[in-house]
This record gives structure tokens, C-alpha cells and sequence, in this order.
């Protein structure tokens, strides 16, 4: 999965205002339909799904990332945004540290192929060198896409 083109400005929220992982849920979702995106329904079902999934196990995979992701008959693509929070986001990760990454995906349903690809492309990015720091420090949307191109 490339992540660079699945991404545009519009799906990069760069100051998240979120605390914690059902608030960040929302918060991602929410954009995701105000963006026009995905639909109401769309966001009502994903938002339930993706809080579900968070109440079971955490998608915070340690290292400041966290990975919800969901699956919906209500998009033909794999729907992604991306948000950053400088504070850092309860996850209840599995290292126990804040979140300042949220990669948030909606997959067409019966898509267990593209699932497991779009979970190993986005771990690998965050395992590069220094990738967290130049995202941290990125200061604008435009900043933030280019460090995804870069890595491509």
C-alpha cells in the first residue's frame, strides 16, 4: 500500500484535539464525513465498529502510532486519514505511551488481503529512521504529505 497517494491534505488532520482513543475515533471519522469522504451512515456504523474493536484490544501498537481500522460495505476503496496529536492521545497502548499518530482506515468489507498489506505498510513506515521526529515537527498539512512521499 502506498501511502503517500492514498493520502491528500484534506485527510491530514495536523492538531488533533483529542485526549483519548474513543474521543480521537470520533474526531478522525467525524472529518473523514465532513470532508465528504464517506457518507453519515458511513460514519455512525465506522465510529460504532472502530470503538467496539478499541473497547477489545488496542490498535495502539507502541512507539506514539495507533492503527484503527474497520471494515464497511459503504466504501469501495480503503478510506484512510491520518492525525497527529502533539499532546499525545490515551490509546492505552501497548508500551503504555501517549499517542501522537492516528492512521485510521475503513476497508471495503471482505477485504482480509488488503487489511493485513495496509497494517504491514503503515508498521514499516513508522519503523524508518527518524520518521516520527519529521512529523513532529512537520508544520503544515503540505509537510506532513511530503514526508509520506518521501518514504515511498
Amino acid at each position: 500500500m502506498d501511502l503517500a497517494n492514498t493520502l491528500t491534505t484534506k485527510q491530514i488532520v495536523p492538531e488533533m484535539v483529542s485526549a483519548t482513543s474513543t474521543d480521537a475515533i470520533e474526531e478522525l471519522v467525524n472529518e473523514l464525513q465532513g470532508i465528504g469522504i464517506i457518507t453519515e451512515s458511513c460514519r455512525m456504523n465506522a465510529i460504532h465498529s472502530l470503538i467496539e474493536r478499541e473497547d477489545k484490544t488496542t490498535t495502539g501498537i507502541g512507539s506514539g502510532v495507533a492503527i484503527p481500522h474497520t471494515f464497511s460495505n459503504e466504501v469501495n476503496e480503503t478510506t484512510m486519514i491520518f492525525g497527529r496529536s502533539l499532546e499525545g492521545i490515551d490509546f492505552e497502548s501497548i508500551d503504555n505511551n501517549p499517542v501522537n499518530f492516528v492512521i485510521l482506515f475503513i476497508l471495503p468489507e471482505n477485504n482480509n488481503k488488503n487489511h493485513l498489506q495496509t497494517l504491514s505498510s503503515i508498521a514499516k513506515f513508522f519503523t524508518r529512521g527518524g520518521i516520527r521526529e519529521k512529523l513532529l515537527e512537520a508544520s503544515t498539512k503540505e509537510d506532513i504529505i511530503n514526508i509520506f512521499k518521501e518514504q515511498q
